[in-house]
């Protein structure tokens, strides 16, 4: 039973490390990954229909 309870100290002791490695890995390069595969947003180009004066009913500008 004694041997039971030391070999899993072990494999705790040597398990942790690696689990903290793994999380500080997924915190940094996972994240930076994600920011810059990210779909970029257009701000500047619109892809609806452009408002314009003249549209439909007679001058006013349209509604959507």
């Amino acid at each position: 039973m004694n041997f039971l309870a030391r070999a899993i100290s072990d494999i705790q002791a040597a398990l942790l490390p690696v689990a903290a490695a793994l999380l500080l890995e997924e915190m940094t390069y996972g994240g930076l990954v994600r920011l810059l595969l990210a779909p970029r947003t257009d701000t500047g180009k619109q892809k609806g229909p452009k408002h314009t004066t003249n549209c439909m009913n007679g001058g006013e500008k349209c509604s959507h």
